[in-house]
């Protein structure tokens, strides 16, 4: 088991929108190197590479954890010369972070200009 039993519960609302994802298939994309995870605190984010974009795809926990995770997404994305982040997510989330412009159903931050 790699998420630990709180880990799932803080994640668990998140993977709601995309039926039939569970925790066997995010566990699965962790061990295979498809999904990466990031923690703070008590909260996670999962997020998975397309191309140049490096894509938050879950998250779960408190707010201002979820926003430390979200400077350590881009500081790694930048890092690895990740293009954009892009974050699936509620409308809500467009509200609190700064930097991002909706598009279409995602918010979208541009991190740097290397090549992954």
């Amino acid at each position: 088991m790699i998420l630990s039993d709180e880990m799932w519960e803080r994640l668990r609302p998140a993977t709601e929108p995309f039926e039939g994802i569970d925790r066997v298939d995010i566990e699965m994309g962790l061990t295979v190197g498809e999904f990466k995870l990031f923690e703070a605190g008590d909260s996670i984010a999962i997020t998975s590479p397309f191309g140049h974009i490096l894509r938050i795809g879950m998250a779960g926990g408190e707010l201002e954890e979820l926003f430390e995770i979200e400077k350590q997404i881009t500081e790694y994305a930048a890092m690895e010369g990740y293009k954009t982040i892009e974050i699936i997510g509620r409308p809500g989330w467009e509200k609190v972070l700064q930097g991002y412009d909706r598009v279409a159903v995602m918010l979208r931050k541009e991190v740097g200009y290397g090549i992954h």
